[in-house]
């Protein structure tokens, strides 16, 4: 009896760290631009501006941009940028965004990345999850050759770096 006192406190503590674990692991969720806040809006629409201009009234039918907010942990949330983007290194080109300021404004987080697919990876002990950019490709300098290659990157506080797995 007393055993399970001391038990069943720290097995409620562990389902809830997984399940904060599932949630925040989650496949990102891609929204329309027009489902983001006010400052978020107007920095997704400032994202696509130099490839599409400035009016996204007149953009093409196609574009369909998107973006999705993704949990920072105590550090508040990420913006992902989404735009299309279809050249050899990958389809989409990601530009990443960092916490809210004191008045919403978010400032961008090193270059953008050139994939295809995009998945969160949360890393325990760390405020910013890993962001795993997925099916893009790089020019192999020694043969000219196109290589499919998946990045895992991790915010430093000042850049991004690529994790090598091994």
């Amino acid at each position: 009896m007393i055993a399970v006192r001391y038990i069943a406190p720290l097995l409620l503590v562990f389902g809830v760290q997984m399940a904060f674990s599932a949630v925040c692991a989650a496949d990102a969720l891609w929204e329309s631009f027009d489902r983001l806040g006010g400052v978020d809006h107007s920095l997704a629409d400032a994202a696509l501006a130099d490839m599409f201009g400035a009016d996204p009234e007149l953009w093409p039918d196609w574009l369909d941009p998107r973006a999705v907010v993704i949990s920072a942990g105590r550090d508040g949330t990420l913006l992902v940028v989404r735009e299309p983007y279809r050249q050899s290194c990958g389809q989409y080109l990601f530009t990443v965004f960092g916490p809210q300021g004191v008045e919403g404004a978010r400032n961008r987080l090193g270059a953008a990345f050139c994939a295809g697919d995009l998945v969160v990876a949360p890393v325990r002990g760390r405020g910013f999850p890993d962001l795993l950019f997925l099916e893009g490709h790089q020019r192999d300098p020694t043969d000219d050759v196109w290589r499919r290659v998946d990045q895992r990157a991790r915010w430093t506080g000042t850049e991004w770096v690529q994790i090598i797995q091994k």
